[in-house]
């Protein structure tokens, strides 16, 4: 008795398999890389934690820009990047064809 599945059944490699591409070949994904928890009191101190940071963060700029806007004799001015410009979604980017 034969063993194992028929030649004729036998799956090839087609044009099925060439059209689709890699999977590491689509690139980079949007988009955070961190599982979300799915217990609520995690996340609420995820939510703290990071406004911490962030409070912590602004009040040491804010005591940098005092100290040294109080040594110079000058008034110190702080200078912010611009937000990027958005680009309408109808229109192509500069330099795609």
């Amino acid at each position: 008795m034969a063993q194992g599945r028929p030649k004729a059944a036998a799956k090839r490699p087609g044009r099925a398999a060439a059209a689709t591409p890699a999977r590491g070949a689509r690139g980079p994904r949007k988009g955070g890389r961190t599982i979300a928890p799915k217990k609520l009191r995690v996340i609420q101190q995820q939510k703290l934690k990071k406004r911490l940071e962030v409070g912590i963060r602004m009040k040491i700029e804010q005591e940098v820009v005092q100290r040294a806007g109080a040594s110079l004799p000058k008034k110190l001015a702080v200078v912010t990047a611009p937000p990027p410009a958005a680009t309408p979604k109808g229109k192509a980017k500069k330099g795609r064809g």
